[in-house]
């Protein structure tokens, strides 16, 4: 559950996730399996990844690395399995799902909220879009 205080951190979270939304939403097949900045993952992969962080508080994501004995990489691949779809499509529809999520891995919204900004960016400055200037800083308050 999301912390009053981090209400404005949760709304730009928000925000980033339903432009990025839109962003995918007029991807062709061939531009869903683009690679990212996030080494060899795709769109499509990292669309997924950003679907399990929103799907994934505290504890079930330390029980997740448990189960993978703390290997990121394991861990990771079967996250991706778990929210990626059976289509490009199907994966948007679970990233959609969660933009109004409030649920994080961590409890520093700060730091999970330059995670969605940063992820969003590795699939956009790929892809051309949004290329026209730096990544949007958003005010965290800070």
């Amino acid at each position: 559950m999301a912390k009053p205080q981090h209400d404005h951190l949760w709304a730009l979270a928000h925000a980033e996730r339903a432009a990025l939304a839109e962003d995918l939403s007029g991807l062709s097949d061939e531009q869903w399996r683009h690679r990212t900045l996030c080494g060899k993952w795709d769109v499509e992969e990292v669309v997924a990844h950003l679907t399990a962080a929103a799907s994934l508080g505290q504890w079930k994501w330390l029980r997740s690395m448990a189960g993978a004995r703390f290997r990121p990489a394991v861990h990771n691949q079967r996250r991706l399995a778990e929210h990626r779809g059976s289509t490009p499509a199907e994966t948007l529809d679970r990233f959609r799902a969660v933009v109004d999520s409030t649920t994080a891995p961590s409890a520093h919204t700060t730091a999970y909220l330059g995670d969605v900004v940063v992820h969003a960016q590795d699939i956009r400055h790929p892809l051309g879009a949004g290329a026209d200037g730096p990544p949007r800083c958003p005010d965290t308050g800070r």
